[in-house]
């Protein structure tokens, strides 16, 4: 009995554990950053398990192109000197991402920069993906 029992907690424990590890994942980005300039904000989600921006970036043609950014949780953003007000609907800002591999205009927030000069990074890693 006890080793059925010891078995299922172990199965358990190896489930969780992998889920916990793909969902913090970062192979779907690339792993150079990119710059997008003349960003505008939409709408910021803020939510767990990540804070969402949604965006757009005015291109040299005049075209106007909609992207999805994620960060940490409320929490670790916190931590690092966000809060729930600290980006607002019409904030225009530079935004540097590590974006999705496939292409989509969706990516893994590195900075914000704000046109003060103000910067709001991701994560208390400032060095890029490594967490």
């Amino acid at each position: 009995m006890r080793i059925r029992e010891s078995a299922w907690s172990a199965f358990v424990v190896a489930a969780i554990c992998s889920t916990l590890a793909a969902h913090h994942s970062t192979v779907a980005y690339l792993a150079e950053p990119r710059t997008l300039k003349n960003a505008t904000i939409e709408k910021v989600l803020w939510a767990s398990p990540h804070v969402i921006l949604v965006f757009n970036v005015k291109e040299a043609n005049g075209a106007s192109t909609s992207w999805n950014v994620e960060t940490g949780s409320p929490t670790s953003v916190a931590q690092v000197g966000w809060n729930r007000n600290s980006v607002k609907p019409g904030d225009k800002l530079t935004i540097e991402l590590y974006p999705a591999k496939n292409g989509a205009h969706v990516g893994r927030l590195k900075k914000l920069i704000f046109s003060d000069g103000r910067e709001l990074l991701d994560t208390q890693n400032p060095t890029g993906l490594k967490y």
